[in-house]
């Protein structure tokens, strides 16, 4: 080999390697083995409250008709959201502490098995300024980003998802940001186009999952139509005007999944079964959620029943159950848990109907139902020969007229403290127990 040869090689060599290892060296420095963070709270009645208001005061100002609106949030609103968030991925720990004068922000995320380190750990400061975001450092593992670089970080990862400079927008809608005590406000400009930039920015999210998911989810439109379709059927065979038993659909809909997946994969056709009926017993926006279309015909042909299908002889009871099945499908079993430990939080405060531990057997039953019907060790086939016939609710659904409800929240304190005290551990083992003995779970491994 001549000797520009030789170093043409040994340059190529250098442009592939010197990026590789600026990445791997960058790398080493991000990652650590110990937690900037550690989530030492647990959600409480008045945690779950303070994260409900935030959240309805986002909401009404994302709809807002005004050119400019703002939001404000305590530094104790912010961390119970992030409580909240922990207890529905615990490998996400986040702590935020407001002054007069800084925002500071930091965030661990445990990180799967790998040689660098065990945490991700970010922290960051937001500075007052009338003039929009100042970011004042923002730093990565051992890695201090230069404050024009943090921004120009933070602008292009929004760029790149939102598209045609779409982030650079989004960053000028803050149009300032104030402390006043350990209280932060926001004014944003331009709300109707902000709320058009976040619905772009969920679309990438959800483009993101899918890549995540290998860009395969268990179900097609045109099966999800199928099921609806049995639905809609069989609500107009109904021949007695009584309230109709979750059993009465149940049945056509795993008959229909068993004929279906005869030649088929069981467990994408019981995941388009499940997530059809959360669509129509549930709430219609899974169908937004899922990314599904369902034919118009479809659509025009209302649910009978919605408002008026049992579980255990109740109405309520029936929406847990459907309603978590379908949120295992579009989460993981911890996040759908949490979701439903959030909602008894909000009913034991002031307004609410107290916390029930009815209500949340039935959303840790829809979860289990879900998790063994999406199987991949067997279930989903075993659940469909058992409940194809005429199934009765004992075989999926346990006994629950006796678990406590209606706490208000002075007595929900006074006996359980809190979703991480022993007793209460003790009430949802309970629970677990009894959904494991139902006959279409079995003992859980």
């Amino acid at each position: 080999m001549s000797k520009n040869k030789k170093r043409r090689f040994y340059l190529l060599v250098l442009l592939f390697a010197l990026p590789l290892g600026i990445l791997l060296f960058f790398a080493f420095l991000a990652v650590q083995n110990e937690p900037l963070v550690v989530e030492t709270s647990v959600p409480t009645v008045e945690s779950a409250q303070r994260a409900r208001k935030l959240a309805a005061d986002v909401l009404h100002t994302l709809n807002s008709q005004g050119e400019s609106a703002s939001v404000a949030a305590s530094e104790d609103d912010l961390n119970a959201l992030m409580t909240l968030v922990h207890r529905g991925a615990p490998t996400i720990s986040g702590r935020v502490t407001v002054r007069p004068w800084l925002l500071s922000a930091g965030m661990s995320v445990r990180l799967p098995a790998n040689p660098l380190g065990k945490y991700l750990n970010v922290q960051g400061e937001l500075l007052p300024d009338q003039r929009g975001l100042n970011i004042d450092s923002m730093k990565i593992g051992r890695v201090d980003l230069p404050r024009p670089l943090a921004r120009v970080l933070l602008r292009g990862i929004l760029n790149l998802g939102l598209g045609s400079g779409e982030g650079t927008a989004l960053l000028r809608s803050v149009q300032s940001v104030s402390f006043q005590g350990k209280t932060v406000t926001v004014q944003l400009q331009s709300v109707a186009q902000l709320k058009n930039r976040l619905q772009r920015l969920q679309a990438f999210l959800s483009r993101l999952r899918d890549i995540a998911r290998g860009g395969d989810v268990p179900w097609t439109d045109s099966q999800v139509n199928a099921y609806y379709a049995r639905l809609l059927e069989t609500d107009r065979n109904r021949r007695t005007p009584l309230p109709p038993s979750l059993t009465a659909y149940l049945g056509p809909l795993f008959r229909l999944a068993r004929e279906r997946s005869a030649a088929a994969d069981p467990v994408r056709e019981n995941s388009a079964a499940l997530l059809a009926l959360a669509i129509y017993l549930g709430d219609p926006r899974f169908e937004k959620l899922a990314g599904i279309n369902l034919d118009p015909r479809l659509q025009n042909s209302a649910p009978l029943s919605r408002q008026t299908v049992l579980l255990g002889g109740r109405h309520d009871l029936n929406l847990h159950f459907v309603i978590s099945a379908g949120l295992k499908l579009l989460t993981d079993q911890g996040v759908s848990a949490a979701i439903g430990e959030f909602k008894e939080l909000l009913d034991a405060g002031q307004g609410g109907s107290g916390f029930s531990f009815v209500d949340l057997a039935a959303d840790r039953a829809g979860i289990r139902f879900a998790e063994i019907s999406t199987g991949t060790d067997g279930g989903a086939r075993r659940l469909q020969e058992l409940l194809s016939g005429n199934p009765a609710e004992p075989q999926f659904f346990p006994v629950v007229a006796d678990l406590p409800e209606n706490l208000i929240r002075g007595q929900f304190e006074q006996r359980y403290k809190g979703i991480d005290s022993k007793l209460y551990d003790e009430m949802v083992k309970e629970i677990d127990r009894r959904i494991d003995s139902c006959p279409a779970y079995g003992k859980r491994r």
